[in-house]
């Protein structure tokens, strides 16, 4: 059975870890607690807190979703690259969120 490793308050991320006797292996697991992520970012959906963008050489930035680590594990593991800057891969990345990952949107509006 697993036993407590770490725990990371400000992130949510508890890490267990396990050692099998049989190969020598050692094992970690994380999971994450996103209750109060969620609701963060649903308390910026409703209240419209990010329409107003920064500036950046002249362009309006604006922040379109907020995704924890796990959800960027679960993208990676589908071919999504997050921090890619070609424009099919960020068209998918915004089909992803809209689609299976409605919840890290910060905003009401849609990006495709």
């Amino acid at each position: 059975m697993p036993e407590f490793f770490d725990y990371d308050p400000h992130k949510g991320v508890r890490t267990t870890y396990d050692y099998d006797n049989s190969n020598g292996n050692a094992l970690f697991y994380q999971d994450q607690d996103l209750e109060g992520y969620f609701a963060m970012t649903a308390e910026a959906r409703n209240t419209d807190r990010m329409r107003k963008g920064m500036m950046d050489g002249g362009r309006e930035l604006h922040l379109y979703a907020s995704i924890p680590e796990v959800v960027q594990i679960e993208l990676r593991n589908k071919g999504i690259d997050i921090y890619s800057k070609d424009p099919t891969m960020i068209r998918r990345m915004f089909k992803e969120i809209n689609t299976n990952y409605p919840m890290c949107k910060v905003t009401n509006r849609s990006h495709v």
